[in-house]
């Protein structure tokens, strides 16, 4: 199989990034953030739920 298509796609990437190191890392930092966001959105949703780390008071 010839995969010239996506190796040509891979390697133009690759040389647009090393080109414009710092826009990289910019949107690097955007996309980690959003991706924490919704991590932590999702842990705080389960936290407040009753989940194992919640105390459970006895009566």
């Amino acid at each position: 199989m010839e995969h010239q298509g996506a190796n040509l796609f891979a390697q133009q990437l690759v040389q647009l990034v090393i080109e414009n190191k710092f826009i990289a890392a910019v949107v690097w930092i955007i996309i980690m953030a959003l991706i924490l966001r919704k991590i932590a959105k999702k842990d705080n949703d389960i936290y407040l739920k009753e989940s194992i780390f919640k105390k459970k008071n006895k009566k």
